[in-house]
């Protein structure tokens, strides 16, 4: 058989690694590496080239893949706590957020009872908190009255939102009843939302806080 020359071989190299040569081709090639030692190196290196042994692919997937688990684990983790704090979010304003029940006189009355102590008597489904001061002295159209400021709260799960009056009856006759502090001494009763903690750092004054008011009992 005639000697092919190394250029040729080294042309197909590329092909018979990758094994897609002819069978004569793959004979042809065979044939030469065994007598040329030129050639099998450069068969040699385009083999450590192109091929990965079974088990570096086996520990780069393994490699991949615990990477990918921990990159899971973490949008898992992350995942729970956004959530988590979404509920949080949620069931604080739910049970929390207090917002000021507007004054109706079917919903909150003023009645004294009958040892002479003030009353407020609330007539709604239920609610959140109620505040209220200690009577205060207060010069009202030229004259000095003992002044008590109250209002109710609701939250969304304490909601007055139920019909207060149906059919001409009364759906809660008993109502939830708070006494007022030191009511004996009370002139006036005004609803209004006030801050006592805005009136102490003077940034809001009792008198401003009269002129929002709604009386809704007196002497």
């Amino acid at each position: 058989m005639k000697e092919i020359k190394c250029t040729i071989i080294q042309d197909v190299l590329p092909l018979y690694v990758d094994g897609v040569v002819s069978e004569d081709t793959k004979e042809m090639v065979d044939e030469h590496l065994q007598h040329c030692e030129t050639c099998q190196k450069e068969y040699d290196s385009m083999k450590r080239e192109l091929y990965i042994p079974a088990e570096n692919k086996v520990s780069l997937f393994k490699k991949i893949s615990k990477k990918w688990r921990k990159k899971k684990i973490l949008i898992s983790i992350a995942s729970a706590v956004a959530t988590a704090i979404v509920l949080f979010g949620v069931f604080a304003y739910v049970f929390y957020y207090e917002t000021v029940i507007p004054y109706s006189e079917n919903l909150i009355k003023i009645e004294k009872q009958d040892d002479h102590q003030l009353a407020s008597r609330y007539y709604g489904e239920s609610y959140a908190s109620v505040s209220v001061t200690h009577p205060m002295k207060m010069e009202i159209e030229g004259e000095n009255k003992n002044v008590s400021f109250i209002y109710y709260t609701k939250t969304i799960a304490d909601s007055p939102s139920r019909e207060l009056i149906k059919n001409g009856e009364d759906p809660n006759k008993e109502g939830y009843v708070f006494e007022l502090p030191e009511s004996k001494e009370v002139d006036a009763v005004y609803y209004v939302d006030f801050d006592a903690e805005k009136v102490t750092a003077g940034k809001e004054t009792w008198d401003s806080i009269l002129e929002r008011a709604v009386l809704i009992w007196e002497k």
